[in-house]
């Protein structure tokens, strides 16, 4: 398998380990990371880029054509996360002995095994300077887009499309992993909810819009401005619910309270913040949401929105207000559980 990760030389540039290690023992662990963490976020094209820059830069010769630098210096960036991911994947296994005999601890004079608490502290560090390190390498790639073409944003349809559009509704840190997280939720809301206050008429239009990457009319681009509100809380609210979002660093998940206890667990911390989180996110999306449907039934006429005037969803300015399908009760149709 090729790796973006040839020596270890380029592992101590990211984190101090025994100079004594081989990369030999490590490959495993790179793979499994590049596996894991990297190519879904970089897409397969780019991430196959990288792979043919490390050959190129092993290979390279003067009379060969010039290494692309724009691709050398991503791969320096990408190696960082890489490298620190591969440690945290196989901290648990090294200094461990499995044979017929069973599975032994090794110990030397000089060196004993560290005490479980160092262990884990150490993997925290890890992950979270991981997690940070793939986020500033995402972010380099997002405001850099014209040098690095193969990199495509996967689900460019949906109406909220980039981390830092995300992060103006919804506070995410402008983590492009969390909002990478996130999608998948975002879609779902969609097609749950936002499909059926537009009218599935005018949702597709606004879709088939979007995945032409044409520039959207005027009034369209308003009503996207009311759309992204209500998406973005609605989907953060079931986010809360659903995912095990350990990587935000805004206090929701947390390690345990007290690491000589249960270390090697990750445990919800704040319960009630989490809840009062979700109810905020939920209420506001539900207002966001009502805003919308009652926007379209103020405005929309045979020329604007005609989709959604001609839909059976339109019921008149005299009607726009009196609305009560948003009111989060299990007997409505917008009940968000």
């Amino acid at each position: 398998m090729r790796r973006l990760i040839d020596n270890i030389a380029q592992v101590l540039c990211a984190a101090s380990i025994n100079v004594s290690n081989t990369i030999e023992n490590w490959y495993p662990y790179i793979e499994e990371a590049q596996e894991t963490f990297i190519r879904p976020v970089l897409g397969d094209e780019l991430y196959d880029q990288l792979l043919d820059t490390v050959e190129e830069i092993a290979s390279h010769r003067p009379e060969n054509r010039p290494i692309d630098e724009r691709l050398a210096g991503l791969l320096e960036k990408i190696r960082k996360p890489l490298a620190v991911y591969s440690l945290w994947l196989g901290a648990d296994e090294f200094g461990v002995s499995v044979s017929s005999q069973g599975i032994q601890v090794i110990e030397t004079p000089t060196h004993k095994t560290a005490p479980q608490y160092r262990v884990q502290n150490l993997k925290e560090n890890w992950i979270r300077r991981a997690n940070t390190a793939l986020d500033l390498a995402l972010k380099f790639i997002e405001e850099n887009l014209d040098d690095y073409p193969s990199y495509i944003q996967q689900d460019s349809d949906l109406f909220i499309r980039t981390t830092l559009e995300y992060n103006s509704e919804v506070d995410i840190r402008e983590s492009r992993r969390v909002f990478i997280a996130l999608k998948p939720v975002i879609r779902s809301i969609e097609n749950k909810y936002i499909r059926p206050t537009l009218s599935p008429q005018l949702f597709d239009e606004l879709k088939t819009a979007r995945r032409s990457n044409e520039t959207l009319a005027e009034e369209n681009l308003k009503l996207l401005g009311l759309i992204r509100p209500a998406l973005a809380h609605l989907a953060m609210a079931r986010a809360l619910q659903e995912i095990a979002i350990d990587f935000l660093d805004w206090g929701i998940f947390d390690t345990a309270g007290n690491t000589f206890a249960n270390v090697s667990s990750k445990q919800a911390s704040n319960k009630e913040r989490i809840a009062v989180m979700y109810e905020a996110n939920l209420r506001d999306g539900e207002a966001e949401l009502k805003a919308l449907q009652q926007f379209l039934d103020e405005n929309a006429s045979e020329t604007l929105y005609p989709a959604y005037f001609q839909s059976s969803r339109y019921v008149g300015p005299a009607n726009a207000g009196s609305r009560d399908e948003f009111i989060n009760k299990s007997t409505n149709s917008f009940f968000l559980v």
